[in-house]
């Protein structure tokens, strides 16, 4: 059985009467990790769960976001200054303790990604989450190779912890979606090649030389860069690529289609029935069907050596963490499988939102991923 076949999702309106009633009645200590940039959707989370008055520990742990060491000593840009500002003012008009800042450096002095290695240090160890009963990670602003490594160590270190203890830690993830404010963020430019993300390598060993390579791409908007340059050091037996659908733009999944048909139709390495199809709003359902689909190729090169699967995130942070999800646990189960993505090195929001920005935050859903603890007591 998987894991997370049964699991505990709230979305929409949904979401705000969850964590007012789930504050009220089990009374949580609270830890909140959030990232702080550019995007307008950082601070929505937070001011929907720490309005609720209460007398339990609500402490915050900001990432902020540097390029390099350098800019470590500039001020922030002005949208960060902004909701730096205005988040230390809603936490001290609701009687909370000021946010702590862990500083993450992007890149290293020779200009190459260390993100996803410096990210997996922000939670040092098991320590980290003393006194909370819960942590709410916040991935609304925070990039892949954030992300991914964050939650990948706080959900093996509260895992470790809820094993050997009988008052269990909970861990939750919360994101703001909005497909139509993603369309319009832009990549600042790109890596020059891909990589394994820190904790998702692919296992090198002579056993492995002989093995076939899969590709999953969770295909997104905007990303044939990206694509291209993860294909390029692949050489995958198969390609199977993963689609949204249903998805709130019932034509998004054709569209991807048509963007991506020139790097899918002309290769040997793809078949239109290899295509999986998953709800972009349900990260479970896209974190079963890419084990069911991981768990298939395995199957089938089973008697050929095995396999060796790469993943690649190029959507919606729904979409990446039912990814994650699948890959995290395959993993445990011994499997030979990795995340493979390219960092971007920066982004950017279109002007045009400040012209469009009431019709655009209409669409902000926020979705509440319940990923260990309580529910799953038994």
């Amino acid at each position: 059985m998987l894991r997370w076949e049964n699991y505990f999702l709230k979305s929409g309106d949904d979401f705000g009467k969850f964590w007012k009633s789930y504050q009220h009645d089990v009374q949580p200590d609270i830890l909140f990790i959030m990232g702080v940039g550019f995007d307008p959707r950082t601070l929505m989370a937070i001011e929907e769960i720490f309005s609720f008055k209460t007398s339990k520990k609500r402490d915050t742990v900001v990432i902020r976001y540097f390029k390099n060491e350098e800019e470590t000593e500039e001020a922030p840009k002005p949208s960060v200054a902004k909701h730096l500002e205005r988040l230390g003012a809603f936490l001290k008009t609701n009687g909370h303790s000021n946010f702590t800042i862990k500083k993450l450096v992007m890149r290293s002095d020779d200009d190459k990604s260390i993100a996803s290695v410096k990210s997996t240090n922000i939670i040092t160890n098991e320590s980290f989450f003393d006194g909370y009963s819960d942590v709410v990670i916040d991935i609304s602003a925070m990039p892949r190779s954030v992300f991914i490594p964050v939650i990948n160590k706080a959900l093996t270190l509260i895992d470790r912890y809820n094993k050997s203890n009988a008052q269990r830690k909970n861990l939750h993830i919360v994101v703001s979606e909005n497909s139509k404010l993603d369309s319009i963020i832009n990549d600042r430019g790109t890596d020059e090649e891909s990589s394994f993300i820190h904790g998702f390598y692919l296992k090198q060993i002579a056993l492995t030389d002989e093995q076939k390579e899969v590709w999953i791409p969770i295909l997104g908007e905007k990303q044939l860069g990206q694509f291209d340059k993860i294909r390029g050091k692949l050489n995958p037996v198969e390609i199977c690529p993963v689609l949204p659908f249903p998805s709130e733009n019932l034509r998004r999944g054709d569209n991807l289609i048509v963007e991506y048909q020139d790097r899918l139709f002309n290769g040997s390495d793809f078949e239109a029935k290899n295509i999986v199809y998953v709800d972009e709003s349900n990260p479970f359902q896209v974190y079963r069907l890419v084990s069911q689909t991981i768990k298939r190729y395995n199957d089938s090169f089973a008697l050929l050596k095995g396999c060796k699967i790469i993943v690649s995130a190029l959507s919606s942070k729904l979409l990446t963490m039912g990814t994650f999800l699948a890959v995290f646990e395959k993993k445990s189960e011994n499997t030979n499988i990795g995340i493979m993505h390219v960092e971007s090195l920066g982004h950017d929001l279109d002007p045009t939102y400040d012209d469009e920005k009431i019709s655009i935050d209409k669409h902000n859903k926020m979705f509440e991923i319940w990923l260990t603890g309580e529910p799953y007591n038994d």
